[in-house]
């Protein structure tokens, strides 16, 4: 299943729950006032942490590096999906949160 959904940048920081294959993740949204980067932390739906501060970056799959191991096993931990930021009109764009509002979160579920 694929599905979007947008970042609020009126309300970063800003915490809100994400149901990814039948199974609900925290994300914490937060912005670095250095690079004006947005970084979210994942949580369990216990608050459990998974991992911090992954940046946002145009087109990279979020967590993509820990979603599993040099033998292609699948890290539990994380949401079993890709969740891909794009800008609306498909233009590479280096994310910020000046244009955190031009970005859809593409999710494309595993």
């Amino acid at each position: 299943m694929k599905f979007k959904f947008n970042i609020i940048k009126g309300s970063i920081p800003y915490r809100t729950a994400i149901v990814i294959n039948k199974k609900e993740f925290i994300f914490d949204l937060k912005m670095n006032s250095y690079d004006r980067r947005i970084y979210i932390d994942l949580y369990d739906n216990q608050l459990n942490p998974i991992c911090y501060a992954e940046p946002i970056i145009f087109g990279i799959p979020l967590w993509f590096n820990k979603l599993s191991d040099e033998r292609g096993n699948f890290n539990e931990k994380f949401p079993k999906a890709y969740i891909i930021p794009n800008t609306k009109d498909r233009i590479y764009k280096k994310i910020t949160y000046d244009n955190i509002d031009e970005i859809e979160m593409l999710v494309e579920e595993g």
